[in-house]
């Protein structure tokens, strides 16, 4: 619990380094995970390439103000002077009527006005001694050991603002003290809370079995609508080819008692070994399994299995259905194990606490659908059966059919580089019978309404049939083949991706896709803290902070991030392979069995 017990956050950087626009992130992914964020940013306002000012922009109410203003003595701005305006909106930002329901307040910044007890002291001292609220504190680096100093008595924590992992580590926080809190509030209540979440169910050496043909519903709580989607799922595409449906239980152990509370149903305390898997045959009860019978299956499995068995589980029930088979599937659990052809989880339009299962599954979500009193804010229409991609790698689903559900967005294909590294055109080396881009383009093509290719050669790749976008002005890297193809998209969401990731992994495309709300980029980084600025996501806003790097004689991609609002997420080992060299080349061609190098 010694997260939980946090009360102040240290939010350092040096300065001009970003540290409220990082903080400005967080208070937007925050949002997003349901926790109310109040305080005061204090974002830079530059005219012409220059710093004039700053502003006061409460977190709360969304009010802005100038809070300072600057006098320019030739190139340089200095003498900045605080605005009337400005100053009560900070005030009343961070007063207690403005904080009393906030789990976060962020105070922007916390300086060498404040060390000497003036500035925003008095109300950080105010929030730190009253409120239930964790307090982040922006700090430049060099005062970050006097504000230590000053609040030593209050738990704290140091976090650098620019470490991509420094969100994720604020959200763990206010996620273990809203757990505490509640834990804390159900205790009162004289009820029970476990907290118990499932066991990691694969070693670090294995991997999801990959079933293209399985659509898998999961759900972030009970009675939200799961098997009602299932079941409109299950109509649908029944017409055509038959479906089974699948439901899966799992149980935490055979001990007689229900994890659900109360005297329960007997699933749990009935089962025989680690798992049993039955076949419904009565479509008018009900029941879960009996409503996606009636709704069309072909053939309904329950398989009711222990945690810890859950692999085996799904070998026995693949056993019975087939490898081949096409299946819509109900279980959070089951997605620890299975990386099924499509994910969706279902939530409550005021959902805010998931379930543990749920918890632990939400991540590989490819949407989100939300429930309502008016049904779902999803059209089953954007659901589609598409030929599945040709896999050397072992594959247990071989029906030739992948669940997928194309999104509103382009992608964009890096192809203007010369390839130095690897001595030869990386576009068009072999795989499995044709050239990497071309395998690229039928990886994306059932995802995203539009594919532009991004290069300067537009005879190369005619044969690929696709809009061919030339750099407006040549030789200035990819930086401005990023911002010509930006200004050609159709869409307001973008994927671009360079030409020699050979095998894209969909769900994590999805993933970086869905992290996109609220920002301008989406950027994976990896554990080297090395960015990914080409597998990565942009709006059509981002291209007026290219533009700005671009004018400025700037070519470096990740100059863009300062100038706009980035979220960063860290990738997992081996979750992207980039073949820049022959040798990573040939590697690639051994371990999945790609024999060809000298043509198609």
């Amino acid at each position: 619990m010694a997260l939980v017990q946090n009360k102040l956050i240290l939010w350092t950087g040096r300065k001009h380094s970003g540290k409220t626009t990082s903080a400005g992130n967080l208070a937007r992914v925050a949002r997003d995970e349901g926790f109310n964020v109040a305080g005061l940013l204090a974002p830079s306002v530059y005219r012409n390439g220059k710093l004039i000012g700053f502003d006061a922009l409460d977190l709360g109410s969304k009010k802005r103000a100038r809070l300072a203003e600057g006098k320019t003595n030739g190139n340089e701005t200095e003498q900045f002077t605080f605005t009337t305006a400005g100053v009560k909106l900070g005030s009343t930002a961070l007063s207690p009527a403005s904080t009393r329901s906030a789990d976060l307040i962020i105070v922007d910044e916390f300086g060498p006005l404040e060390i000497c007890s003036k500035g925003w002291r008095r109300n950080v001292d105010s929030l730190l001694s009253s409120s239930e609220a964790l307090v982040l504190l922006v700090v430049r680096r060099e005062l970050t050991d006097c504000v230590r100093q000053l609040y030593a008595t209050i738990p704290s924590q140091q976090l650098l603002a620019t470490e991509p992992q420094s969100i994720d580590k604020v959200i763990t926080v206010l996620r273990n003290r809203r757990n505490f809190h509640h834990q804390q509030q159900q205790n009162r209540d004289g009820m029970t809370v476990t907290g118990e979440e499932p066991p990691c169910l694969l070693s670090k050496t294995e991997t999801a079995v990959k079933l293209d043909g399985m659509l898998m519903i999961g759900s972030a709580g009970t009675n939200l609508g799961k098997t009602e989607l299932a079941c409109a799922l299950i109509k649908k595409f029944s017409k055509a080819r038959e479906i089974v449906g699948i439901k899966v239980t799992t149980i935490k152990a055979k001990d007689g008692r229900c994890p659900r509370g109360g005297q329960g149903c007997g699933v749990c305390s009935s089962l025989d070994g680690n798992f049993t898997i039955t076949e419904e045959t009565e479509s008018n009860s009900k029941k879960d399994t009996a409503r996606l019978l009636a709704a069309g299956a072909s053939r309904v499995l329950w398989l009711r299995v222990l945690k810890t068995y859950l692999k085996e589980g799904l070998n026995a029930l693949l056993d019975i259905i087939g490898p081949d088979a096409i299946s819509i599937c109900e279980s959070n659990s089951l997605r620890q194990v299975v990386e099924p052809g499509l994910f969706l989880m279902v939530k409550g339009r005021n959902s805010k606490v998931w379930k543990g299962s749920a918890q632990k599954v939400r991540k590989y979500a490819d949407r989100i659908v939300v429930a309502g009193a008016c049904g779902f804010d999803f059209d089953t229409d954007q659901i589609k059966l598409s030929p599945a991609p040709i896999r050397r790698e072992p594959v247990l689903n071989r029906c030739g059919r992948k669940w997928t559900m194309p999104i509103k967005a382009t992608a964009i294909i890096m192809a203007g580089g010369d390839s130095r590294r690897m001595g030869a055109d990386k576009s068009m080396l072999p795989i499995e019978g044709r050239p990497m881009i071309k395998r690229i383009c039928e990886q994306l093509q059932d995802t995203f309404d539009q594919i532009l290719i991004s290069t300067n050669e537009a005879d190369k790749y005619a044969f690929l049939g696709l809009a061919i976008i030339p750099d407006r002005i040549r030789g200035q890297g990819p930086l401005m083949g990023i911002a010509s193809a930006l200004e050609a998209s159709a869409s307001e969401l973008n994927f671009v991706v360079a030409c020699d990731i050979p095998h894209i992994d969909m769900s994590l495309v999805r993933k970086v896709l869905a992290e996109v709300e609220g920002f301008d980029a989406v950027i994976p980084t990896t554990s080297d803290e090395k960015y990914e600025p080409l597998f990565a996501v942009y709006r059509k806003s981002a291209l007026e902070a290219v533009n700005e790097v671009l004018d400025a004689g700037g070519r470096k991609i990740s100059d863009v991030f300062a100038r706009c609002r980035v979220k960063y997420i860290e990738l997992e080992a081996g979750q992207l392979t980039n073949l820049n060299t022959m040798a990573e080349y040939e590697e690639f061609r051994k371990k999945f069995g790609v024999r060809e190098i000298n043509g198609s």
